[in-house]
């Protein structure tokens, strides 16, 4: 057999790259080209970087995402407290820029709503209860997002390591022939 089939298909739809284990059938099947055979492999290879840079920047975009929809569930949280304890008023402090916050007096009311960023310019008004289920909801996925990216990584990092060595199966494949072809010809 050419290709092993041990490896998954595909994960997280990065489709998986079979390790070369007869390089001799491979080639065969390719035609005894080894320039088309590493032409494809390196395509495969870029593809994997290329979605390896991608899941990177989703990695780090989560990271950030995650704190801040904790920090504001805690605060939603905290209200949502302050409302049950019965208390009139809840005195806190908010970030007006970087390293620079204000003192605040929220007034607490029966029907407290507060309004929350979903994204694109977009924001919304949500009775605590609500906005405390959609944060817990928002973070919940996030979470398991961030954990499905590192799946995704990892596996993905693995398809990167058979590919290079497949390259340099199929490099020293055509090394191998060049010198017999180079032996045969002295030979006559």
């Amino acid at each position: 057999m050419a290709v092993s089939t041990g490896a998954p298909s595909s994960h997280g739809g990065i489709p998986a790259m079979p390790f070369i284990e007869d390089i001799d059938t491979f080639m065969e099947k390719e035609g005894k080209s080894a320039e088309s055979a590493l032409q494809k492999l390196h395509e495969q290879y870029n593809g994997y970087k290329y979605m390896e840079q991608r899941l990177i920047m989703r990695k780090m975009k989560l990271k950030v995402k995650i704190p801040d929809i904790e920090k504001t569930l805690g605060v939603v949280t905290r209200m949502k407290q302050s409302q049950e304890e019965g208390d009139s008023s809840l005195r806190t402090h908010y970030e007006l820029s970087d390293a620079v916050y204000a003192a605040a007096q929220v007034p607490i009311v029966e029907d407290q709503k507060v309004f929350l960023w979903l994204g694109a310019n977009v924001m919304l008004e949500y009775p605590l209860d609500e906005a405390i289920e959609l944060l817990q909801t928002n973070l919940s996925n996030a979470q398991k997002t961030l954990e499905e990216v590192k799946g995704d990584i990892g596996f993905l990092k693995d398809q990167m390591t058979t590919s290079e060595v497949n390259i340099a199966r199929v490099f020293n494949w055509d090394v191998r022939e060049r010198k017999k072809q180079k032996e045969g010809a002295e030979g006559k």
